[in-house]
């Protein structure tokens, strides 16, 4: 018995010990593929970290050492190249792309030199990859990318435009993310930036939906949302500061203004100069529509071949075995489908305030879907598929409350508004 044991075990050494070699070899051959479709289609750089990823794994492997050498060195004549032709352009941020050659070229060489001595697999002399240190034409390329955002951003900043002003933000930021505490442009890019900041008013929207009292302060909500989301969001708040509701009703209450006097284009130019804003931003709810929960179903049926009983019998030598024995069974469906949604439309304007024009005009829509699905059955449930045996575990699914569907459609809604006016104030 123990000697059976031993030779089960030795087997499932030696199996365990085939599958991981079959494992390991499918890793660097594959590697060693995919970087051969690299290189057909010339992408260089990236067949050159596929094999030295493959060299990794295994040493001597011969197709990725001989296609190592001229992967390698077709990346390098690529970049010199392109090198070349972008020093002998004019263009007024080249150095940006000669950032990029040069990291490409650092990390190529990265990838080679922590490689294991290779040697040519027919021939046995050592191949000898040209390591070259580039980190100084690196730096030297951020400096030169750098100064050029920064000199971009000095001119810029001599404007009185906002706009202008906003974009020499953008060029001193830049020049900053070649080179950390590039001279003073933290310094530049935070003048600037409040020079180019955009202050917009953002008014309660108007609520003309005949189902405003049903379901509540719509509007309200959704702005609320939107402003939150902005105020909390840096990145929008970068060149973008949004008029609190505690502001403008303070005002509102201070000059004892109608509210409804304030969202008209004529007396934009007058809620400027109270509010010390650049734009106004109103809008309407024309429409909530909730369309009420359905339930549908359908009927079918599913069938499937299985094993009914099992039976004993003899063979020829006369020895008992059990067999199966195959019959058709079938579940009678009934599949629910219960739907119910909910939207919301509208539009918003935003207006200059300084020349009283409309700058932006746009309709806006959200909403909110619920579909469920489940399933009953009688019968034999060996019939069904995996899809209705999943369904029929499910069970029936309860549907959002109007309330809630609006409520969804309202918060789908801020988040689209949000983007919009992220996207505008970038």
């Amino acid at each position: 018995m123990g000697k059976r044991h031993t030779i089960i075990a030795v087997g499932l050494t030696i199996l365990l010990l085939s599958i991981n070699a079959c494992t390991f070899f499918s890793e660097y051959a594959k590697l060693e593929r995919n970087a051969r479709e690299a290189y057909g289609r010339a992408e260089y750089d990236t067949a050159v970290f596929m094999l030295a990823r493959s060299l990794q794994i295994r040493q001597d492997y011969e197709k990725s050492q001989i296609l190592l050498a001229d992967a390698f060195l077709m990346a390098n004549r690529t970049h010199d190249k392109r090198i070349e032709e972008i020093k002998a352009e004019n263009s007024k941020f080249k150095y940006d792309i000669l950032v990029r050659e040069y990291q490409s070229l650092v990390n190529l060489h990265d990838a080679v030199k922590v490689l294991p001595p290779i040697r040519h697999p027919k021939t046995a002399v050592m191949l000898e990859f040209k390591i070259i240190d580039y980190s100084n034409e690196l730096n030297e390329a951020r400096e030169m990318a750098a100064e050029s955002h920064y000199a971009e951003g000095n001119r810029l900043s001599q404007s009185a435009s906002r706009d202008e002003q906003k974009a020499a933000a953008k060029q001193f930021k830049k020049a900053l993310s070649f080179v950390p505490d590039y001279r003073d442009a933290d310094a530049r890019y935070d003048s600037s930036r409040k020079a180019g900041i955009k202050r917009i008013a953002v008014f309660p929207f108007e609520d003309m939906s005949a189902k405003t009292e049903r379901f509540g302060a719509t509007a309200e909500f959704v702005l609320d949302q939107m402003v939150s989301a902005i105020i909390s969001d840096p990145s929008a708040t970068e060149f973008l500061e949004l008029i609190s509701r505690d502001e403008l009703d303070r005002v509102i209450a201070e000059q004892k203004l109608a509210l409804s006097g304030l969202v008209n284009e004529a007396t934009a130019v007058e809620v400027g100069e109270i509010l010390g804003v650049h734009e106004i931003m109103t809008g309407k709810i024309t429409q909530i529509i909730y369309t009420p929960v359905q339930t549908i179903h359908r009927d079918y049926r599913e069938s499937a071949r299985v094993v009914i009983k099992t039976e004993k019998y003899e063979d020829k030598d006369g020895k008992t075995k059990t067999r199966k024995i195959y019959g058709d069974v079938e579940a009678r469906i009934r599949e629910y489908t219960r739907t119910t949604k909910a939207e919301i439309r509208g539009s918003y304007k935003i207006v200059d305030v300084r020349t009283s024009k409309l700058i932006r005009s746009e309709s806006f829509k959200g909403q909110s879907d619920f579909e469920a699905k489940w399933i009953t059955f009688r019968g034999d449930e060996r019939a069904l598929s995996r899809t209705s045996k999943k369904l029929a575990a499910q069970g029936e699914t309860i549907a959002p409350v109007a309330d809630e569907m609006v409520n969804r459609a309202a918060s789908d809604l801020a988040n689209s508004l949000t983007a919009t006016l992220k996207i505008y104030a970038r």
